[in-house]
């Protein structure tokens, strides 16, 4: 069974080396990785070079223009020629027996999807890492059949990076490169609605690092096209039965107002644009859910909250201000690295 690593990569200089050294150093050799350079202005295009000089199963490709991270996946996907995709971000890196481990379930299990929960690490401006999960790692595998077979599958992390998917359930499937962020959501979704046999796994096998001094520059308008992309995620499920629908709308309806209240109105615009804007936003995350009052899976109080909001300015601006006085990415890690403290022991 070969296995198609595919890496997206721009300006990673820094970090590439150690994402490709851990591809390089699996256990599990029957791999080709294929490198996608997204024309990068550092040295990263010349690591690449000098890394597919020493082992032929790295497969280069140049951009010629900066075209983005679905561009260069896309480019991925079209050369991969393995029974099985594994993404990976040129900044994060694989345990050395991640793939090994991957493979073996997917055989164990028959299963066309192999997940796993992400270790993070959050860089502090000090120095100092600290590594934590997004939630509790499960006590077994869990084995889990399709979206019809269990629900808790659209709930499941869109991560699209570190998991194994038969190359047979992508099929002609590409990244919606309309979208500069929240593609890999509409493309893991199509996945979810195509998965036979999802497996998720109780092991750490992925690294995923953040800087906290770059968290700010996940902040700010470019959120919005969360909306975009949470309608194209609602049509995916349209031919679904009712109580999937019910959940997938519960599930983008309250990320949608998070996102718009915790990220989007962190900018540098006024209050009055920011109020316009949200009231925008809002009637807008309304259209794409016209019956939202009508569905019992989403919150009583989020109901309230938005028509209060939609039909009063000055509570709304009210609001708005006290959101944007408070650092939620801050706090959410703080509170990760406090209850779901995670040591890795490396081998």
């Amino acid at each position: 069974m070969k296995v198609s690593v595919i890496i997206p990569a721009y300006n990673a200089e820094e970090f590439i080396k150690d994402s490709l050294n851990s591809v390089i150093h699996q256990v599990y050799k029957n791999l080709e990785i294929i490198v996608v350079d997204d024309h990068s202005t550092d040295n990263t295009k010349k690591i690449i070079s000098e890394y597919a000089k020493k082992d032929n199963r790295i497969i280069p490709f140049y951009q010629t223009t900066n075209k983005g991270v679905s561009a260069a996946r896309n480019v991925g996907l079209s050369a991969a020629t393995g029974d099985y995709i594994l993404f990976l971000d040129s900044d994060d890196y694989l345990t050395k027996d991640a793939i090994r481990r991957m493979v073996d379930a997917a055989q164990e299990y028959n299963s066309d999807f192999i997940d796993s929960y992400h270790l993070l690490y959050l860089r502090k401006k000090n120095g100092k890492l600290v590594s934590f999960t997004e939630k509790k790692l499960p006590k077994e595998k869990l084995v889990m059949g399709s979206l019809n077979d269990d629900i808790r599958i659209i709930d499941m992390y869109t991560y699209i990076t570190g998991k194994l998917i038969k190359k047979e359930l992508i099929s002609d499937l590409q990244f919606d490169e309309s979208l500069s962020r929240y593609e890999d959501m509409v493309f893991e979704h199509i996945l979810k609605t195509r998965i036979k046999n999802y497996v998720f796994l109780n092991k750490i096998i992925y690294f995923y690092f953040q800087r906290e001094d770059s968290l700010v520059n996940t902040l700010g308008k470019k959120h919005l096209c969360y909306i975009d992309a949470m309608e194209k995620v609602k049509h995916i499920y349209l031919n679904h039965s009712k109580e999937i629908q019910e959940k997938i709308e519960s599930m983008l309806f309250t990320n949608a107002l998070l996102t718009l209240f915790t990220k989007v109105i962190k900018n540098d615009d006024s209050l009055e644009d920011n109020t316009k804007l949200c009231k925008e936003s809002l009637k807008k995350i309304i259209d794409i859910f016209p019956n939202y009052e009508k569905n019992q899976k989403i919150s009583k109080m989020l109901k309230k909250r938005v028509n209060k909001y939609l039909n009063n300015d000055k509570k709304l601006k009210k609001f708005i201000k006290r959101m944007r006085k408070i650092d939620f990415i801050k706090w959410y890690f703080r509170y990760l690295s406090i209850f779901n403290k995670y040591k890795y022991k490396f081998n």
